[in-house]
């Protein structure tokens, strides 16, 4: 009898140790990876007056790069962050705009765990896309919002430096703090070249009718936006940046992402913020699509449903 309870006690310990480990990724979303120690440079480039970030800050960071049909392969084209092991989201005039409309799968690979884009490191994962989703009403920068499944799902391991961030549940906005970064590899002037090192900057939060009044009729700004940076040019989003994540900080320490970077009036113009996808606004959207019956049940690990 004394050999069966420990047995079951045994087994017991094993289930709580398998269930601890499968939780560990939605309890740490949004966690920073960052070492103690690591080189800082000055101000560098786009996004503009944004300082160098530390490598594994971001750890939910993508770099898209694009296989062009016509033109061969162009490396780093825009932004992308992670939300789950298998999901990521960017924007949608990423994949179809004035040049091209390209949501081809294959012409896509997502690169995660980058920093430095001219270092290929222990930590990087290239990863091809193994399906493409722009919002059904994508149109002239209104629900300007793409889900990207990976090919084969990422391993989050705590000596990675890969993790998912966190999405902004009604739960989790409460605990959202004024701290937001913009992070990217952008180019350093508007007809300049990309940054090497993922660069952050800290931007704040307006509401949304001061993009109202700055941008007029030329873009609707609607409740599936959200308008934030500097007034006074000093910061800001440039072209490279884009589909990356605008992510504020909660009071736990945790990054909730708040945004996808979308448009501007160029790269950091006086007078005019920038105007990212309001994630907020998306969740029943990308709940959606990442839950079809034909899709795996492993696909939103990364976030946490409202309670």
């Amino acid at each position: 009898m004394g050999e069966r309870i420990a047995l079951l006690l045994l087994l017991l310990l094993f289930v709580l140790q398998v269930l601890g480990s499968m939780s560990l990724i939605k309890q740490d979303c949004g966690r920073s990876v960052r070492r103690s120690r690591q080189p800082r440079a000055g101000m560098l480039g786009r996004i503009i007056q944004g300082k160098q970030s530390k490598r594994g800050a971001w750890p939910w960071q993508v770099s898209l790069q694009l296989l062009h049909p016509q033109f061969g392969f162009l490396g780093h084209w825009c932004g992308g962050v992670m939300i789950s092991s298998e999901w990521l989201l960017t924007a949608a005039h990423c994949i179809s705009n004035d040049l091209f409309n390209l949501p081809l799968a294959a012409l896509w690979t997502a690169v995660i765990g980058e920093w430095d884009r001219e270092v290929e490191e222990y930590s990087e994962q290239r990863i091809p896309i193994e399906e493409v989703i722009l919002h059904e009403r994508f149109h002239n920068f209104q629900h300007d919002i793409a889900l990207m499944k990976l090919s084969r799902p990422v391993k989050f391991t705590r000596d990675s430096r890969i993790r998912a961030v966190c999405l902004p549940t009604s739960r989790l906005l409460h605990n959202q703090t004024d701290l937001c970064y913009a992070t990217g590899w952008g180019r350093a002037t508007e007809d300049g070249m990309l940054s090497v090192r993922l660069l952050e900057s800290r931007v704040p939060v307006h509401d949304n009718a001061v993009c109202r009044k700055k941008y007029g009729h030329a873009v609707p700004i609607k409740s599936g936006h959200l308008c934030a940076g500097h007034l006074d040019g000093s910061s800001g989003t440039c072209v490279g940046d884009s589909g990356g994540p605008l992510q504020c900080a909660m009071q736990d320490g945790r990054w909730i992402l708040a945004g996808i970077t979308s448009f501007g009036s160029g790269c950091a113009k006086p007078g005019f913020p920038d105007v990212y996808t309001r994630l907020s606004y998306y969740l029943p959207w990308i709940k959606s699509k990442t839950r079809s019956p034909r899709r795996t049940g492993r696909a939103n690990e990364g976030f946490e449903d409202d309670q």
